[in-house]
């Protein structure tokens, strides 16, 4: 899903340090912030759950050890 092609034509992958330093300097030129890095967790498990999927395997692939993340659904 996020990856490109260096000068040899290879596909590199992005990962999740370089991908957060892009989106966050995105942000920043569009005058939005730089706190969003937990947000994704928080979408994606509002996302899922507005989807009907069970509760508990949204927590386990979400990597939350606790029903904390109830509070933040919105």
């Amino acid at each position: 899903l996020f990856s490109w092609r260096d000068g040899k034509g290879n596909i590199c992958p992005m990962v999740k340090v370089r991908a957060l330093e892009r989106i966050k300097s995105i942000l920043v030129a569009w005058g939005c912030g730089t706190s969003f890095g937990h947000s994704f967790r928080i979408g994606g498990a509002s996302f899922y759950l507005a989807k009907k999927i069970d509760p508990e395997i949204v927590r386990i692939a979400g990597r939350w050890k606790s029903l904390a993340y109830e509070t933040y659904i919105r």
